[in-house]
């Protein structure tokens, strides 16, 4: 699939950000600096300054270089091509999505000394979950993106049938995360309903593809 570079710029741009931001931060950071809360926004984990300051925008520079490379080993690649706009969009936007949670730990880190703004945190996955649903129902079969079961990966009509199913769980689950954030209910609550929203947007078209393969696909009775 050929990568048009000139469409990459806002990954360029938002991990510019992240590197070049935090680097101007940095000496006002702690050390050590946390990368792990509960639920309640405290820290529970740490790191030295040095790794905590710049996990987050390596992470997100590894998983936007990793999606560069996995069109060219997929031996579906030419069903990836199939839809490489939709693929680029999520590509550009996951390290982007990286880039917002860094933000949210540096911005909580340096306003509060460490208690995590868990709300915004959790209301950053809303728009994600909203946009990817919207597009999903365009994935074509692959062994990288999307619900990859044993039976959509066996039948190309289960695939697009299952992944219409989850385009509009993944919509209504994000639609629910971002109200979430936006009530004001208690970073506990807000864990709670993130856990149980994706729960159910993961978990339903996981039976759906195993229930549509065998629709389409009835078991044989008696010997072939």
């Amino acid at each position: 699939m050929k990568i048009e570079w000139k469409r990459e710029w806002p990954a360029w741009l938002g991990l510019a950000l992240a590197f070049v931001g935090t680097a101007l931060v940095y000496p006002s950071l702690p050390d050590p600096m946390p990368t792990h809360w509960n639920a309640a926004g405290r820290p529970d984990d740490f790191m030295s300054r040095p790794v905590g300051a710049f996990l987050m925008p390596v992470t997100a520079l590894g998983v936007y270089l990793l999606m560069l490379v996995l069109p060219r080993i997929d031996p579906r690649r030419e069903n990836v091509a199939r839809f490489g706009d939709t693929y680029r969009l999520v590509r550009v936007l996951l390290p982007l999505v990286f880039v917002y949670f860094h933000g949210v730990v540096l911005y909580s880190v340096l306003r509060n000394q460490m208690l995590l703004e868990t709300r915004s945190f959790l209301a950053g996955l809303g728009l994600p979950f909203v946009v990817l649903g919207n597009y999903m129902p365009r994935f074509r079969s692959n062994w990288f993106l999307g619900i990859r079961t044993p039976w959509t990966l066996s039948d190309d009509r289960g695939w697009r049938d299952t992944h219409r199913l989850a385009g509009r769980l993944w919509v209504l689950a994000g639609l629910v995360i971002l109200l979430g954030g936006f009530v004001g209910v208690s970073s506990v609550w807000s864990l709670v309903l993130f856990i149980a929203v994706t729960a159910v947007a993961a978990g339903v078209p996981l039976v759906y593809s195993y229930l549509r393969y065998r629709q389409l696909h009835p078991p044989t009775e008696g010997p072939p």
